[in-house]
């Protein structure tokens, strides 16, 4: 399984300002994905998606690059605007001597949405946790990998 539990490795030089320094690299490429997708820049999106990258679902089912893409791209078509998408990461750990990290986030994504019929809109707002896996490559910090922890949906302000 992509989460295990990270054994920090013997103390890490200056670790409180490597890890604010990390947060800051990490909450930076957070917010390049916040505006890929009220954008709608597929390019943009996919431009910080590690090949290796997967979500595990609420359902056990794992999503990969490629599945990722097109999800994207069919909930993009029926989004006519985003109200406001914000992610807050309330929790990180670093690991691997620095390199890697697990991120606890929480999501708020309220957007306006296309119903079946293509013209009728609803405002949609859902909230996410996650726990991310975040790796040093090449200079950037990369998401590889998430795990969905449930959140709540609401339309035109009722639980769905």
């Amino acid at each position: 399984m992509i989460f295990t539990v990270l054994a920090l490795t013997a103390a890490i030089p200056d670790e409180p300002r490597l890890t604010i320094a990390v947060r800051q690299a990490i909450e930076d490429e957070i917010q390049h994905g916040l505006d890929a997708t009220i954008n709608k820049d597929m390019d943009a999106y996919m431009a910080g998606v590690p090949d290796d990258y997967s979500i595990v679902e609420e359902d056990g089912t794992v999503t990969d690059k490629a599945r990722l893409r097109e999800l994207q791209a069919q909930a993009w078509a029926l989004i006519s605007r985003t109200n406001r998408l914000d992610i807050k990461i309330t929790g990180l750990q670093l690991g691997c001597g620095g390199d890697c990290a697990l991120v606890k986030t929480d999501q708020l994504w309220d957007r306006q949405m296309l119903g079946k019929d293509g013209k009728t809109e609803f405002n949609v707002v859902t909230t996410q946790g996650h726990d991310e896996r975040w790796e040093l490559r090449d200079s950037r910090w990369r998401q590889t990998g998430i795990k969905e922890l449930g959140g709540t949906v609401t339309v035109d302000g009722k639980p769905y």
